[in-house]
């Protein structure tokens, strides 16, 4: 009797020097409550000059998952998705990062869940990702990762449908057959870290696509920051924008106005010394402080480097 592949699913993860992590990832997708032939698993090695490729072809050998091993020179997330789409079989594709570890139940809550929604043939779910219990999670990054400067789940109500800032690729679920009504998948423009996705979720947006929110298709980030690395990331993501802007000068809105980018950016020698205290009290004493200061901080580094 032939299976029925239609609900089946291609997991896409790009790498990038996380051998040590990406191993967790592996073995909780190995975990997975669904059968092991309903997905494969693609992995996409960004170049990375660690032990990933020989841990990856080890963990193949001994494992019951459908594993397939790409590797590209360093080309940034969004080429290694698209390598990763063009070998993709199944009608099916989940991003996840390789710092996210699946809950054992993640594809299973995947599938049902989209499966229930009223046109699931134009329909995008993210999942929940929360902090993974083994690392010390400071009162910063529960900020970060409900209040919008990494994820906004805190700022969501129901389900959806949601906007374009919510295309999360570190726990996607998008139809393949989407992606073949876009002109381009993700935008390799972007040679620096930061909008891809969002720019690739308001391309999706604008063809109808609707984005909703799983909460129970949960997933657990493993990736300790301080305010001093985030701050770096702001510093990519204000880069990028400059990229998306030129792409889309309609959502200056969004992306900010140069103007007002400005005025913030004035204030960034202020910000360096609250980046330096906030620090501090956050890895030393985590005491939680007021959400405005935080948002003063990374909005200043990314309002200053949008203008590089």
């Amino acid at each position: 009797m032939k299976r029925d592949n239609s609900n089946n699913v291609s997991v896409i993860i790009p790498t990038y020097n996380r051998c040590n992590i990406f191993y967790k990832v592996l073995k909780a997708l190995e975990s997975q409550t669904i059968d092991k032939y309903r997905f494969e698993v693609i992995v996409v090695d960004d170049g990375s000059t660690d032990d990933t490729a020989q841990m990856v072809r080890d963990f193949a050998i001994n494992s019951t998952l459908n594993i397939r091993y790409f590797f590209q020179e360093n080309k940034k997330q969004g080429a290694a998705r698209n390598l990763g789409i063009q070998h993709a079989e199944m009608p099916i594709i989940i991003f996840i990062g390789d710092d996210i570890i699946p809950d054992t139940r993640f594809i299973e809550s995947h599938l049902r869940f989209h499966g229930n929604l009223e046109e699931p043939y134009k329909s995008c779910v993210i999942g929940y990702t929360t902090w993974h219990k083994d690392i010390k999670v400071t009162p910063f990054m529960q900020y970060i990762g409900e209040f919008g400067h990494q994820f906004g789940y805190s700022l969501i109500e129901g389900i959806g449908p949601l906007r374009f800032n919510f295309y999360y690729t570190s726990n996607l679920l998008i139809p393949a057959s989407l992606l073949t009504t876009l002109d381009k998948v993700f935008d390799e423009d972007f040679d620096v870290y930061g909008w891809e996705d969002i720019e690739f979720g308001y391309r999706l947006e604008n063809i109808g696509a609707k984005l909703f929110l799983n909460r129970d298709a949960e997933a657990y980030h493993y990736h300790p920051v301080s305010v001093a690395s985030f701050c770096r990331r702001q510093d990519n993501v204000g880069r990028a924008s400059n990229i998306f802007l030129k792409k889309h000068p309609e959502l200056e809105w969004f992306l900010g106005d140069k103007a007002i980018l400005g005025n913030n950016a004035k204030q960034y020698l202020k910000a360096v010394i609250y980046k330096n205290i906030v620090n501090l009290v956050d890895n030393l004493f985590s005491i939680p402080l007021p959400h405005n200061i935080y948002k003063f901080i990374l909005d200043t580094h990314y309002a200053k480097a949008s203008f590089y």
